[in-house]
Formats: C-alpha cells, structure tokens, sequence
C-alpha cells in the first residue's frame, strides 16, 4: 500500500485553559516550482470569542488536539491561529503566563520535527511558518 505524499500537523496542549481557546490551522500547499496546488484546513471551535465562560462547555475534551492533513505536495504555508474566547481570570498579567502548545509535522507518515511554542494566554497567537518535507 503506497503512502501519500502529504504532511500531517498536529497542534495540542497540556495547558489546564487549553479550552479557552479556539484553534484555527490553514494552510497553502505547493509543488517543487512554487505553484500552489491545493488549500487544507482544520479547527476546533469550543465557544464564540467574548464568550468569558466560567468553565469548559460539557463535552470539551481537556488535552484535544488539532490535526490538519494535506493533499500531495512539496511544501507548504502554515498559518496557526489560536483565538481566546475567554480570557483568564486573574487581572495581573505577570500571573498569567504563557502556555505551551506542541506542533507535530509529519510528511507522508514520517515525523519530521516536533516544536514547543510559548502562547500568551491574553492575546493567542497568529502564526505564519513554512514547512519543507526535508
């Protein structure tokens, strides 16, 4: 059974507010010549922004993880977007610090690398990366 030429990318965290936030993965898919092939997108809404819930809605799982999976292609444009719908509940912001998310990327079903990033829990992120299949 052949494997498909396409990336794998996985977003998740072990952050306790991981909930608050929702997660967006876009991304451009292109061949060897730059020309964009295809588009893929995958997200995990938990709440509309400004919702300020005082806990996680029933059925928000705590660890969830995002995956967003590719057509066949050579590389792509990444773009991460973690939108708060509810901000944390202490007012002091040096108490509120950042929280980790990992980025797993694969390519047609071999791990090519896994990154930490740091999240501000008052503002998200947004996020641009390109991905190379070496």
């Amino acid at each position: 059974m052949a494997v498909e030429k396409g990336f794998t990318i996985a977003l998740t965290s072990r952050f306790d507010g991981w909930w608050r936030y929702n997660v967006e993965l876009m991304c451009g898919c292109f061949d060897a010549a730059d020309q964009r092939t295809g588009f893929a997108t995958a997200s995990s809404h938990v709440a509309d922004a400004g919702a300020n819930l005082a806990e996680p809605p029933a059925g928000t799982v705590p660890d969830r993880s995002v995956t967003l999976t590719t057509p066949p292609c050579d590389h792509l444009m990444l773009y991460i977007y973690l939108i708060p719908h509810t901000l944390p509940a202490m007012r002091e912001i040096d108490a509120a610090r950042p929280f980790e998310v990992e980025l797993r990327i694969a390519y047609a079903g071999r791990k090519l690398r896994t990154e930490h990033l740091r999240i501000n829990q008052w503002s998200g992120a947004s996020l641009e990366m390109r991905i190379e299949k070496v």
